[in-house]
């Protein structure tokens, strides 16, 4: 079963187009490298109450649930972030 099979009868559910948030949590030089995935986004960043962490939240306008999908599939590559 693939690992996004959860998440696309979610997203099965969706009308779209719509707009969608990847919410992510991390490093703040880690949360950096996201940044060339979402230049299509509205993002906003907020630091944890002891600075540690960041919370990167990124809203699109996705096409289609594979949109989404796919979008999660190239950040991947990127270690030590939660997605939310």
């Amino acid at each position: 079963m693939d690992q996004y099979e959860s998440l696309r009868e979610k997203l099965s559910e969706m009308d779209f187009p719509c707009k969608y948030m990847f919410k992510f949590i991390g490093k703040e030089e880690k949360l950096s490298e996201l940044n060339p995935f979402f230049q299509d986004a509205e993002i906003k960043t907020k630091p944890s109450s002891k600075g540690t962490y960041i919370s990167f939240t990124a809203i699109i306008i996705a096409m289609s649930a594979d949109h989404i999908i796919d979008r999660y599939k190239s950040l991947s590559h990127i270690n030590d972030i939660i997605s939310l």
